[in-house]
């Protein structure tokens, strides 16, 4: 057996809220997605998103305003116990760089705003298809160059697409002479977007994410840029010189390979890189509020992202 397989198998560890999720959830639909009715399905699903997000702000008691950085719209997301003095988070949205917005995010930004003490900015990037490589990481980058060039405490973040885009973000920012982050947090990051056999036939069963999402995402949003281009998957960008970096996965996570890729080539690059594999979970597992291993890891990450800040 595919040694991560067997680690999905073994989910012993598991608390019975999430053992209870899993039992309920019924999988990621693994039909390929209809582009031609992609406004309407984008709807529905963040109003399903959105009923997260207002729970979040209830739990967590945050305050959240629409503003413009860069030229680009954002929601900064802030904590009733801190401000900005506490240093920001530039944090991008996931959905397979095809569905989702910054109010879906809070069951995310809400938690580690009030976990870390500080504001968050996550950009509403636009989306694919309308809108292929480069058109987002453009919008993220613009971001990040207006809110880091304002202060020297930031950090940067996201998850799936959006971890793609912190990591893609972080490159350019280096590249083009735009401030550092002083951390990366990458949940599941999406970093690898190539969907060859092999790799797909390596991932592990994963609730939440299908293998067809994949392919998906391969004809939606490279545009006319190969898979293994460095601006479709930062993977193939050089690692050097970038910050301390945390990585969440889980063994039932498909893009697992892929992050534990990824922590691999930066370590080889001399990054100082945690990757967090947890045993029996999936997909950005953090999303979901019914079980605490989500809470759990939420306040690690906090932790990881408040210290780099304090310590600049």
């Amino acid at each position: 057996m595919d040694e991560t397989k067997e680690a999905a198998d073994n989910d012993g560890g598991l608390s019975p809220e999430a053992r209870a999720w899993l039992a309920a959830e019924p999988g990621d639909d693994d039909a390929p997605i209809d582009f031609s009715t992609i406004v309407e399905d984008r709807a529905d699903t963040l109003e399903r998103w959105h009923q997260a997000g207002h729970r979040a702000i209830d739990l967590h008691g945050v305050t959240t305003e629409p503003v413009t950085v860069g030229g680009v719209e954002c929601l900064r997301v802030t904590s009733p116990h801190a401000g900005t003095e506490n240093g920001t988070l530039v944090y991008i949205f996931g959905g397979a760089f095809i569905y989702g917005d910054p109010f879906s995010e809070l069951p995310i930004t809400a938690a580690l705003a009030t976990y870390a003490g500080i504001e968050i900015i996550c950009p509403a990037y636009r989306l694919a298809p309308e809108h292929p490589v480069p058109a987002a990481s453009d919008d993220c980058f613009a971001v990040w160059r207006a809110v880091s060039g304002k202060s020297d405490r930031v950090a940067l973040g996201g998850e799936s697409a959006g971890g793609n885009l912190a990591l893609l973000t972080a490159q350019r920012a280096r590249d083009e002479g735009a401030n550092l982050p002083l951390a990366l947090a990458l949940l599941s990051p999406a970093a690898d977007l190539r969907t060859d056999a092999a790799l797909v036939d390596a991932a592990p069963d994963d609730p939440t994410l299908s293998k067809t999402r994949m392919f998906d995402v391969a004809r939606a949003y490279p545009g006319e840029l190969p898979l293994d281009d460095p601006m479709v998957s930062p993977l193939f960008g050089a690692m050097t010189g970038l910050p301390p970096t945390l990585i969440t996965t889980g063994t039932r996570d498909l893009l697992l390979p892929g992050c534990l890729r990824t922590a691999r080539r930066m370590r080889r690059a001399g990054v100082d890189v945690d990757c967090r594999v947890w045993d029996g979970l999936w997909h950005v597992f953090e999303f979901y509020d019914a079980y605490p291993e989500a809470d759990e890891s939420l306040r690690e990450i906090a932790d990881f992202v408040q210290s780099s800040l304090a310590a600049s």
